[in-house]
């Protein structure tokens, strides 16, 4: 699954790679974590590609009550059928701007965080899809997203048994098309970016608390060991 990452490239870099226009600044952010407002990528009603925030944590439209635990994976394997996600795979498939995420591994009888980034150290994004709720009256609404994930076969197998599906840059149009129906075997067929694109390290564990959102997320855990020393 994916339940934390980071994105840290600059505007410029947003710009470049998703074709969007963009004047607000955003900060680097290291440990993003559920129920967080987080940037993604979506067609406009004119089919151009437009950068906005949404929370994490999927919350369906036809939901009645949206205090319920949200869902930030859709299984790729169910993603069709489930009524949960069924009007968003056709219709509001996203981007979700990305730098790397992090996946907790047992080692030693202890939970150790690893990062798992680009090899290329590039600006990639997750697919996802993403939904409007809006309350009983109309009064208030909340835009929301969840990221795709797939049994992980390769590499990535050896710190965690499912990996989040990324697009290649050259296919964001092709993702965020939306088809209704979905093309017989679209997500079966999707060139999505193949698990030896990335590498994997161990990082530190203050990337298991949400209040650490520094570049001391990235540090080895050999770091935290010496500086325990003194």
């Amino acid at each position: 699954m994916c339940g934390r990452y980071l994105m840290t490239s600059p505007l410029d870099a947003m710009r470049a790679v998703f074709k969007v226009k963009a004047d607000a600044n955003f900060p680097a952010r290291y440990n993003i974590a559920p129920k967080q407002p987080v940037l993604v990528v979506r067609h406009d009603d004119a089919g151009i590609p437009e950068l906005v925030a949404v929370e994490w944590g999927f919350v369906p439209e036809w939901i009645k009550d949206p205090a319920k635990e949200p869902v930030i994976n859709a299984r790729i394997e169910t993603v069709e059928a489930k009524p949960y996600f069924r009007a968003s795979i056709k219709r509001k498939r996203c981007l979700v701007p990305m730098n790397g995420w992090y996946e907790w591994k047992t080692e030693g009888g202890r939970k150790q965080p690893y990062l798992i980034s680009p090899s290329d150290g590039s600006l990639m994004a997750f697919a996802g899809v993403w939904s409007t709720w809006h309350g009983p009256g109309g009064e208030h609404w909340l835009e929301t997203m969840a990221i795709l994930t797939a049994p992980a076969t390769g590499p990535l197998s050896s710190v965690h048994h499912r990996r989040p599906m990324v697009v290649a840059n050259a296919d964001h149009d092709a993702w965020l098309t939306t088809h209704d129906p979905l093309p017989r075997r679209f997500l079966e067929d999707f060139p999505f970016v193949g698990e030896r694109a990335f590498d994997a390290r161990p990082v530190s564990t203050r990337v298991g608390n949400v209040r650490f959102d520094g570049p001391e997320c990235l540090d080895p855990p050999e770091h935290e060991r010496q500086t325990s020393l003194f």
